[in-house]
């Protein structure tokens, strides 16, 4: 795992910081947006929805990353042949391109902090949101890029699936807005869950502790379906 977080996380940010940027530009310009029309008091959502954003864009990548390796590289047919279990490789190589998301992980966290009121519950709330969505968007992405026959297949989906998952997705937004009526089309994205946790998690939604039990279950539950069909419906061997 550590050597494939650093081939294919560190050695490629070490060749070209700014590739990091790519990551944070998008959930920067949503922040800018949200606080020039909306006022500061909405801007501050843009800040829980831009650390899920930037997780979702850095793990996402997974699956066009995933289908070069294996394409072009021909590598992951050598991690095959070799003892390494597929388990392995993939948290590997998920670890890696969230090296991608380091800096504006760290970004958005700091200024969750700044102008949050966060106590110790609510960061370990916050970090579990966190990782609920790395484990759940790398499992989509893996999945998806062992279909791909062509790397080119892939490149239109990566960032479809990014704006759908971070930006149409209550992510920037509290799930209130959304009417009643069509709500319980935004949970069928594994994006809500994690927002609304840190929503709730920063004090920028009240809700009750069963509310916050639900997120947590949905976004628990939604990860397990998701590593569990890409367990099932990847291709390790060809």
């Amino acid at each position: 795992m550590l050597v494939l977080v650093w081939f294919d996380g560190l050695l490629p940010i070490r060749r070209s910081p700014l590739s990091m940027l790519n990551f944070i530009v998008s959930p920067l310009t949503i922040l800018f947006f949200i606080y020039v029309f909306a006022g500061p008091s909405r801007a501050v959502f843009a800040l829980g929805g831009g650390l899920v954003a930037v997780i979702v864009g850095s793990c996402i990548i997974l699956e066009t990353e995933a289908a070069f390796l294996r394409l072009v590289l021909k590598l992951q047919d050598m991690f095959v042949s070799s003892p390494l279990s597929a388990v392995t490789y993939v948290v590997g190589l998920s670890a890696a391109q969230l090296c991608n998301g380091i800096a504006g992980i760290v970004l958005f966290s700091a200024l969750l902090g700044l102008y949050t009121n966060i106590s110790a519950l609510g960061g370990l709330e916050i970090a579990l949101a966190a990782v609920i969505t790395w484990v759940s968007i790398s499992a989509l992405g893996f999945m998806i890029s062992t279909f791909a026959r062509d790397v080119r297949d892939l490149w239109v989906y990566s960032p479809l699936i990014n704006v759908a998952l971070s930006f149409v997705s209550p992510v920037f937004y509290p799930i209130s807005l959304i009417p009643a009526q069509v709500r319980f089309v935004a949970y069928l994205s594994p994006t809500t869950y994690p927002a609304q946790i840190i929503q709730q998690a920063t004090g920028l939604v009240s809700a009750s502790s069963t509310v916050l039990a639900f997120d947590f279950a949905g976004g628990i539950a939604y990860t397990l379906i998701l590593v569990l069909l890409a367990a099932k419906l990847s291709k390790w061997r060809q």
